[in-house]
């Protein structure tokens, strides 16, 4: 996770509080979803946090420049930086049990959204406010491999 801790040196601007495994056990428990493995060691180690908006950088072809705000976590310092909350959940049809689960949301009101059914499981995706959804990552190690310094100004 050299990759992940890099990028919080770099672009967070605050992080949230370590969550215990108990804690995660209960979120997953709560929600009705089991994390992709690389996705719980990530919550475990750095939970998420506000981020100075670095730039995701645009995989594939109509990929909008977008840049990460926050990546949710377990006992965020704002109500909307929660992970899991059911409000999030229920943005997509047929998401009981979840198989999206947003994650973070980004500087154009964009979600970033974790799959967790078994076909896509891990997968990350950029869901653009009022528009498509973009495949940016198979893992949350992979996803901060396409954070930089912003090209706009």
């Amino acid at each position: 996770m050299t990759t992940i801790k890099d990028a919080y040196r770099k672009f967070s601007t605050e992080r949230f509080g370590l969550p215990s495994e108990s804690q995660l056990d209960e979120l997953e428990k709560r929600i009705g979803v089991a994390f992709p493995e690389d996705y719980r060691r990530f919550v475990l180690e750095f939970n998420g946090g506000y981020f100075s908006e670095p730039e995701i950088a645009p995989v594939g072809q109509g990929c909008p420049k977008d840049g990460l705000t926050c990546l949710h976590g377990i006992g965020a310092s704002h109500k909307d930086a929660e992970l899991g909350r059911p409000s999030r959940l229920a943005l997509f049809d047929d998401n009981d049990p979840p198989q999206i689960v947003p994650i973070g949301h980004t500087g154009m009101g964009g979600l970033i959204i974790l799959i967790t059914r078994p076909e896509g499981r891990g997968a990350i995706f950029l869901k653009q406010a009022f528009g498509d959804f973009y495949h940016l990552a198979d893992g949350i190690e992979e996803f901060f491999e396409l954070l930089r310094v912003p090209t706009w100004g």
